[in-house]
């Protein structure tokens, strides 16, 4: 999927979209290890997962937000922004 899909970077998010199975979207977050320990790791994906929520997916298309160390510390409203530019993305 990463290597076919739609990519869009915004920010410290980096965003893979493709078509998938009809019906809901499917969302998956990864973050590498170059982006901190453990702690700071856990730390993006639990505000990329909650940050998500709030946004609306394509039903049917899967997504992949890969997160960098940048989406740690910075302000909720800038993380909601760069999802919403990365989301902006024509249909697949």
């Amino acid at each position: 999927m990463l290597k076919e899909g739609t990519r869009r970077r915004s920010g410290g998010v980096v965003m893979v979209k493709c078509s998938g199975e009809p019906g809901v979207s499917r969302v998956g977050l990864v973050v590498s290890k170059s982006a901190g320990n453990a702690v700071t790791r856990n730390r993006i994906k639990r505000r990329l997962r909650h940050s998500l929520r709030a946004v609306q997916l394509k039903p049917g298309s899967d997504y992949v937000f890969i997160g960098s160390s940048q989406v740690a510390d910075v302000p909720h409203p800038q993380l909601m922004g760069w999802l919403e530019r990365a989301l902006e993305t024509p249909d697949v």
